[in-house]
């Protein structure tokens, strides 16, 4: 074989992996991928706050939504409501303005 045949090569190769990328791309945008494509509402209503990995199995979430905040197990042989708090931070706030649950909470023993 010659170069011209290694370039031939080379040529093909990246054409066959455009042509995957651009497919992707296209059924990402026609909703193919993960779920239902989302066309209607734009505003978003939930979110996920944080994850913390308990072992190999399962994880802890916190998901915000509609003012609430909810604490999930998941992972093992099933998930499980843990506790749900009200939140007053909007969606639309970044994590640095939020606050840790129960941080406007006083305690009456220590007198602050």
């Amino acid at each position: 074989m010659d170069y011209g045949n290694y370039f031939q090569f080379f040529l093909s190769l990246i054409f066959i992996i455009g042509l995957i990328f651009a497919f992707s791309i296209i059924a990402k945008k026609l909703g193919l991928g993960h779920g239902p494509a989302i066309t209607g509402n734009k505003q978003k209503r939930i979110q996920i706050a944080e994850v913390k990995p308990l072992d190999a199995k399962r994880k802890i979430v916190l998901i915000q939504c509609d003012n609430k905040e909810h604490l999930v197990l998941v992972g093992g042989t099933n998930d499980l409501l843990l506790d749900t708090v009200p939140c007053n931070i909007s969606l639309d706030q970044t994590d640095k303005t939020k606050a840790p649950i129960g941080a406007g909470k006083m305690n009456e023993s220590s007198g602050v």
